[in-house]
């Protein structure tokens, strides 16, 4: 049982690049914290630290310890929940993460219900995009990740298992007070003539866009705004008139009614949505209540 909390101790400290900032994180006195990390080491018989005054870093062991110490860290947490679950109700901490559209569209009824099903759970969300969290999952440093999947030939990896939920359109959208929200259909040259936001984070968005301008021999919009803020992109669209690529479920009238998707041909394109998932969790009571209430919530919402 010591070895686990030192694991903590180690990942915590491995995480925040600093035995203080850990110290902090973890609400244990720094020395205490030092004391289990050399405990750790030599038990190990291997450092695991480069210390300096700057900070502390991981040894190529420590690197390897890492990985290790991440994936008992998650089946420990999945133990932990489990045998909760079936004693009196979930414990433990949920590591979870959400691709922006699953944060904006379906991420609050989740919670909520985890709430309501598991008070004595712990959830940690993540947001960001599948680049950054597929590889935080595969490390254990969450346990399910919800949004883009691959296509049907790529392996979620090992370990890992996928549920498909919905195929995911994506369309341009300007707001609703566009004069091009008026149109039946709208050509590239009327595009061209707009403000484009552009979400950094989405690189098929951008092929696809650069791809329509090409296809109609005309060079892709100049005035365009780059950001990784899904939030500014939106605010831009509905507020100062510019356009932007964004996934249908965010266009949905009960999500953001003030914007309108454009029948444009030759640009809507399709990607595999679900639920990436440790294959240690597929059992746990509190993943399959989320994977319901997505499911339900991707039904009620007419995307299926």
């Amino acid at each position: 049982m010591d070895q686990i909390w030192r694991l903590k101790h180690f990942l915590a400290v491995a995480e925040a690049g600093s035995v203080q900032g850990a110290a902090r994180s973890l609400n244990i006195s720094q020395p205490a914290l030092s004391k289990s990390l050399r405990q750790l080491e030599e038990h190990l018989q291997a450092a695991l630290f480069d210390r300096s005054a700057r900070g502390v870093v991981l040894t190529p062991m420590g690197q390897v310890f890492y990985r290790h110490a991440r994936e008992i860290q998650s089946e420990w947490d999945s133990s932990v929940i489990e045998i909760s679950a079936a004693r009196d109700g979930a414990q433990g901490e949920l590591r979870i993460g959400m691709g922006p559209t699953y944060a904006v569209v379906f991420m609050r009824r989740v919670l909520a219900q985890l709430a309501r099903e598991y008070p004595n759970l712990r959830v940690s969300v993540r947001t960001g995009v599948g680049a950054l969290l597929i590889p935080a999952l595969q490390a254990g440093e969450i346990s399910l990740y919800a949004g883009g999947l691959g296509t049907f030939e790529e392996q979620p990896g090992q370990g890992l298992e996928e549920q498909f939920l919905y195929d995911q359109s994506n369309c341009i959208v300007v707001s609703k007070n566009s004069d091009l929200a008026r149109q039946d259909k709208v050509t590239v040259a009327e595009l061209a003539r707009h403000p484009w936001v552009i979400l950094s984070y989405d690189s098929i968005a951008m092929e696809k866009i650069v791809g329509l301008f090409r296809s109609a021999g005309m060079a892709p919009p100049k005035t365009t705004i780059s950001t990784e803020s899904l939030s500014l992109a939106l605010e831009l669209v509905r507020q100062d008139g510019f356009m932007t690529s964004l996934p249908r479920p965010l266009v949905h009238p009960n999500i953001n009614p003030e914007l309108c998707p454009l029948d444009v041909s030759g640009y809507e394109w399709t990607i595999r949505s679900g639920v990436t998932y440790r294959s240690s969790m597929r059992s746990l009571a509190p993943v399959k209540t989320m994977l319901a209430t997505l499911n339900q919530d991707v039904a009620r919402l007419g995307f299926v």
